[in-house]
């Protein structure tokens, strides 16, 4: 369907170029109206009377004018109409900025005035400059006033033209570019109304922006061809005048023309990143995408603010400003055979509709810049290009919503099996409303408590500080105990010292005095005996128990076989005492220590083995690191 709509445009396209392209009017046409004579004086203050009767006043043949000289000119021009009627025609005249026609009226036996030109803020034609007049049979006489408005930039030397032709000529060819525009913009606006329906149904994205360039296509084609003038003539924002004659004015049609190219490669931009979605499928195209259309914008922008604020910029910008829309066109191209290639959905249709009428914006661009910015409209190009965006697209959206349709149908599905959860949901809702409300009769409730509960907390706080004072006397007496333990400890390990080493002197003496033996016998044995005595031990366990409460009676439970040596031994195990020191404490020798600590291990092993129980951590290798 696209390829054959595609070559229907491309038909119409060559058929209107045909049409337009045909001459119109006769062969001798042009030699019938002609312009006899041109005479130029420089205005001095004349009034009109004086123009018209002081004969004196010389008009001299001149094909420029000098800004400098003065600032009005008057025109002097001799009109011959060769026909045997009188002819209504169009005197155009450049520089035309501000031109005041004086001819004679024969009908009503009057001069005449009007006025026209683009500074002129009552010139209100699509083609402004324009002076209207009805040309008698014979030669006559036509004086023009021509204001070179000082606020235009001016150049030092203005070439002069003259250029009279029939209005019925005009006419034809005004009436011609009238009625495409018409058609144009009849067709944009039945395309804008068929699809908005679309839009307000799925609220999909491509549609909207493919609304936006529509409504930017129209404004294009109206300000392209200069309606706005017609509407808003005033006011005139910035001027220019070329060397060669021709006269420009930055108008509002100028700011229509410029935010009507920003809507429509906006619109197409964005109606290709959401129809391909761009952003997931190609990010790097799409990021190029997005820079592109910002520095369009950015630069319509700045060159529009240039020209409202009094200086004329368009001149000068126009040839970047379509080579920028070459630029972006030809991005939107490549990005839609990049699609085609890897395939992307729906990537086909898109392509096709976008070839043709993205190829005509090229050649619309392409002529800017090769060929000229005056055309005063009439072309043609324009309208076939956003009549073949607005047809092609308009299809490839018919696709894209038979596609969404189709994702409708399944989420329709999905909301009816929806539907019964919801209604579950419902009746769950005001199960849940119910339940709050007996839950918040409860939280009022439960408020109550939590008054009283703090109340309570507050006392409990109270009490805590108490405890925690009367904590930490315990800790100190604790911290007490611990440092007793240890002088009590260090204590008995040198007492027992001492008492062995006098014992091992009075052997000494044994041997050097065997007389002797008897009483040192005696003072020997009771060394032994207190080396022995259980008064330290007393003491020892009476601080231990204190900083390990209850240490012996759980020993007890737990292993009730355990001789009190044993619970001894165990007792100087579980403070981590070296091998050495537990020694000096029972006066043994170190290897009499580890023999009595493995056969100790053994049997705890063996109680726990019987009982069941996990062995106890505090195994004999892992105790025999501080030997």
């Amino acid at each position: 369907m696209l390829q054959r709509l595609c070559l229907l445009l491309f038909f119409l396209m060559t058929s209107l170029s045909g049409i337009a392209a045909q001459p119109r009017g006769g062969i001798g046409e042009a030699s019938a109206i002609a312009v006899l004579r041109v005479g130029v004086l420089p205005d001095r203050g004349y009034s009109w009377d004086q123009i018209r009767t002081d004969t004196t006043l010389t008009f001299e043949p001149a094909d420029s004018l000098r800004p400098a000289q003065a600032s009005r000119y008057w025109l002097k021009l001799t009109v011959l109409n060769r026909r045997r009627y009188a002819e209504t025609c169009q005197l155009t005249l450049a520089p035309g900025l501000d031109n005041t026609l004086f001819y004679f009226d024969e009908n009503t036996r009057a001069w005449r005035t009007q006025r026209a030109g683009q500074a002129v803020a009552t010139d209100s034609q699509r083609l402004k400059g324009i002076l209207r007049l009805r040309l008698p049979v014979h030669a006559t006489t036509l004086y023009v006033l021509m204001n070179l408005d000082r606020r235009a930039a001016l150049p030092a030397a203005i070439c002069l033209g003259v250029k009279l032709e029939k209005e019925a000529v005009a006419r034809e060819a005004d009436l011609f570019y009238s009625t495409a525009w018409a058609v144009s913009l009849t067709a944009l606006l039945l395309l804008l109304l068929t699809n908005l329906p679309t839009y307000v149904r799925y609220r999909d994205r491509s549609t909207l922006f493919y609304l936006c360039s529509q409504v930017g296509a129209a404004l294009y084609v109206t300000a392209f061809r200069g309606y706005f003038k017609v509407l808003w003539p005033a006011p005139v924002f910035s001027q220019l005048v070329l060397a060669d004659g021709r006269s420009y004015a930055y108008t509002l049609n100028n700011v229509a023309m410029h935010l009507s190219v920003v809507l429509m490669l906006v619109g197409f931009g964005q109606m290709t990143r959401a129809y391909l979605l761009l952003p997931a499928r190609l990010p790097r195209l799409d990021a190029a995408l997005r820079y592109a259309l910002g520095g369009y914008v950015g630069f319509t922008v700045v060159v529009g603010a240039v020209n409202l604020s009094g200086f004329y910029l368009n001149q000068y910008t126009l040839l970047y400003d379509n080579l920028l829309v070459l630029g972006v066109v030809g991005l939107l191209l490549a990005i839609g055979v990049v699609a085609y290639r890897r395939q992307l959905p729906l990537a086909r249709p898109f392509l096709l509709s976008n070839v043709l009428p993205l190829v005509c914006i090229l050649g619309i661009a392409a002529y800017h810049v090769f060929v000229g910015f005056d055309n005063n409209g009439n072309q043609l190009l324009p309208d076939l290009a956003i009549l073949a965006h607005a047809l092609c697209f308009s299809v490839a959206l018919s696709i894209r919503s038979q596609s969404l349709q189709q994702t409708l149908l399944a989420k329709e599905r999905e909301a009816d099996h929806l539907a019964l959860d919801i209604r579950q949901q419902e009746l769950r809702h005001r199960e849940i409303v119910l339940k709050n409300q007996h839950i918040q009769t409860v939280l009022l409730a439960l408020q109550r408590r939590q008054q009283a509960r703090e109340q309570h907390a507050q006392q409990l706080s109270e009490d805590i500080q108490q405890h925690q004072a009367t904590n930490q006397e315990l800790q100190e007496q604790l911290e007490a105990n611990q440092r007793e333990l240890a002088s009590t400890t260090l204590y008995v390990q040198q007492k027992n010292a001492l008492l062995a080493e006098l014992k091992q002197q009075i052997q000494e003496l044994s041997a050097q005095r065997p007389g002797q033996q008897k009483e040192l016998a005696g003072i020997k044995s009771i060394l032994q005996s207190n080396l022995h005595l259980d008064e330290d031990w007393g003491k020892f366990k009476l601080h231990f128990e204190q900083v390990h409460p209850r240490f012996f009676e759980e020993l007890q439970a737990r292993y009730p076989a355990l001789t009190s040596n044993e619970q001894r031994l165990y007792c100087y195990f579980h403070i981590h005492l070296a091998t050495k020191e537990i020694a000096a404490l029972l006066n043994i020798d170190p290897a009499s220590v580890r023999r009595a600590k493995t056969r100790l291990f053994k049997k705890i092993a063996a109680a726990d083995l019987a009982a069941g129980r996990t062995p106890s951590p505090e195994t004999p290798g892992e105790l025999t690191a501080d030997e």
